[in-house]
């Protein structure tokens, strides 16, 4: 390979590693930024180390071209020749292409987003639906509530085993309606709560849930309005699943929740 033929060989490795590089940052931002889930893991540290392969590409290819137009340089000097120039000019349809590449990117990876959210939500309805099936007898059981230490007790031996039973849901919780005093609230049982003082776990306030204005009238609407209907929400890789379940004319709702740091589709 003579000096014109690596020359431009390194021009274009050059440039598109310039591309690549570019690229590969704005991707980065734009999933940082807006916190999408496509990738399945290590997204910060794949990210630094495709950016320590993609600058040492372009150092070499860089290196490599001034040498060898160095090279041409002196060569040419030694034989009294004028260099040889050549225009360079881009393509108009090759500009429109890098312009209309970026919004077709962002377009993309949202896309790839809103699909995983939608397989995690079939995913998620799927398994609960046929948890609910394969435990009547069992969520019978909680479905009969009355605040005591037999309950609590008999809750939290329950929720412990369906939450061993599907890898889909790593938390699964109990959402009953109960009052203080005059205070109309929802109470909750299982999950991490049940890591707490004794002397609170016989208390009603150790076991209220807190709720935003949008889920209390969910579950309002579930517990006095008759409403059966579930509701998901994903929002920055938390995934929340309200299931009503009814018994007679005893109802709960069973709440699951999962939470992934990054994307996985399919998952």
């Amino acid at each position: 390979m003579n000096n014109d033929q690596l020359i431009k060989t390194t021009h274009r490795v050059a440039v598109y590693a310039t591309f690549a590089l570019l690229y590969w940052v704005f991707i980065f931002l734009i999933i940082t930024v807006f916190d999408l889930k496509i990738f399945r893991e290590k997204m910060t540290e794949m990210f630094f180390f495709s950016l320590l392969g993609l600058f040492a590409i372009l150092g070499s290819a860089i290196i490599l071209n001034v040498m060898s137009n160095l090279s041409k340089i002196s060569a040419t000097l030694a034989a009294t020749q004028p260099p040889e120039t050549a225009p360079v000019r881009t393509a108009q349809w090759q500009r429109w292409l890098v312009l209309l590449s970026f919004p077709l990117i962002v377009a993309g990876l949202f896309a790839g987003d809103g699909l995983s959210k939608q397989r995690k939500k079939a995913l998620l309805i799927a398994s609960a639906e046929k948890l609910v099936a394969e435990n009547q007898p069992a969520l019978a059981l909680l479905a009969d509530y009355t605040f005591s230490p037999d309950y609590l007790q008999k809750s939290e031996h329950t929720l412990d085993i369906l939450t061993k039973i599907d890898k889909n849901f790593p938390d699964v919780t109990v959402i009953v309606p109960d009052s203080i005093g005059d205070k109309k609230l929802f109470l909750e049982f299982g999950g991490q709560r049940y890591y707490r003082d004794e002397k609170n776990k016989t208390e009603k306030s150790a076991y209220i849930y807190p709720t935003s204005l949008e889920e209390r009238a969910y579950l309002n609407q579930v517990f006095s309005g008759g409403d059966t209907a579930y509701r998901f929400h994903a929002e920055k890789g938390n995934y929340q699943l309200y299931f009503p379940v009814t018994f007679g004319d005893k109802k709960l709702v069973l709440y699951f929740s999962d939470f992934q740091r990054y994307g996985k589709y399919g998952s």
